[in-house]
């Protein structure tokens, strides 16, 4: 993540309060600083403002002009003037300050302190962070803390996602708190008024009501407590190492691309599948706090290997293990591992 954040105006655009970050980089915050602090420190007083596409044309036997692309802007920032992309004229602009408004709101809802913000990809993403309690332990020391996270982008590469996440202390991997489809994308109950979900994704093409999607999240203690009740299920569910290389295989396959007429890949040939089974076996960071043969534990390997290992890049993997398909993988993750509980009889089939 070091790498993309931004430094285009001399400065690490990323603020946070507590430790500081692996990477080192940034402003520590007091707790409680006003948001134009925020703003200020975490590299996101500017605005995006955009302008039509132009182009030269030449006629034959005529000078060259400057004409404008019809249904088409330019996006660029503010401050440094830097073009972030190019996007249809319908594209919804959801700026830095509002990003900051919609922590800020929670704040004086009561509860939630806002604990990183700033900026990715030289202006191309924004987002926050603000921690919702101070989180519990799962088992023994394990502690995970509850958290909701805000991003958006301007170069049309994700909507504007907001969405309760956990963060396990001891190696800060992040798991949505969501089961099934909810935070995978929009589903039926998303787009049911009132309905509470745990991931609200809005497309660019529609206005983003800050208040409509804290309503959506259905900010109360009910959704971290539900996820809380399940996560210490599965800390007590006991897991062999043929159910772990069964599970393993079989998440594995589940995001396994076969050219048509080819014969499937062994998975347990793969260096993904050495790797997660390592972790599992004791190599994951905090499994000295979770042990090696729970469902927990399983989940927990695939969480360290998506966030600290999974991609070529820490800028692919970070964007991956948030957004992308790495948080789809640990999505299936939880799912799996809810179904064990429900076959070990520690979790109603119901809950799933």
């Amino acid at each position: 993540m070091a790498h993309m954040i931004d430094t285009s105006t001399g400065q690490a655009a990323i603020a946070y309060v507590g430790d500081a970050p692996w990477h080192k980089l940034g402003q520590r915050l007091t707790r409680g600083a006003d948001l134009d602090t925020w703003r200020r420190e975490a590299g996101l007083a500017y605005s995006v403002e955009r302008t039509p596409v132009l182009f030269q044309r030449a006629h034959a036997g005529a000078s060259d002009r400057i004409e404008a692309m019809a249904g088409r802007d330019v996006l660029y920032r503010s401050d440094t003037g830097a073009a972030l992309s190019v996007v249809a004229t319908d594209y919804r602009v959801v700026q830095p300050g509002e990003v900051l408004e919609f922590f800020g709101k929670l704040a004086d809802l009561g509860g939630f302190s806002l604990e990183t913000a700033g900026v990715l990809a030289e202006g191309r993403r924004v987002w926050g962070l603000a921690k919702v309690s101070d989180g519990a332990p799962v088992i023994g020391h394990d502690v995970v803390r509850p958290y909701v996270l805000l991003a958006t982008s301007y170069d049309g590469t994700m909507a504007t996602v907001a969405k309760f996440t956990t963060v396990r202390v001891v190696c800060h991997n992040t798991l949505t708190m969501a089961a099934g489809a909810a935070g995978m994308g929009q589903t039926e109950a998303d787009k049911t008024e009132g309905a509470v979900v745990q991931c609200v994704r809005v497309p660019h093409v529609q206005k983003f009501d800050g208040e409509a999607v804290r309503q959506q999240l259905g900010i109360v203690a009910s959704v971290w407590e539900r996820w809380l009740v399940d996560a210490r299920l599965l800390a007590e569910v006991p897991v062999s190492e043929a159910q772990a290389d069964n599970f393993m295989t079989d998440l594995l396959l589940s995001i396994q691309a076969t050219p048509k007429g080819k014969a499937v890949r062994d998975v347990r040939a793969s260096r993904g599948y050495k790797r997660l089974m390592d972790l599992f076996g004791g190599e994951q960071i905090g499994a000295d706090l979770c042990g090696t043969s729970s469902a927990w534990a399983l989940l927990n390997a695939v969480t360290d290997y998506v966030d600290h290992e999974r991609g070529r890049t820490d800028d692919t993997r970070m964007a991956s293990a948030w957004f992308g398909a790495g948080e789809g993988l640990k999505l299936r993750a939880w799912d799996a591992v809810r179904e064990l509980a429900v076959k070990a009889g520690a979790l109603s089939e119901a809950a799933i």
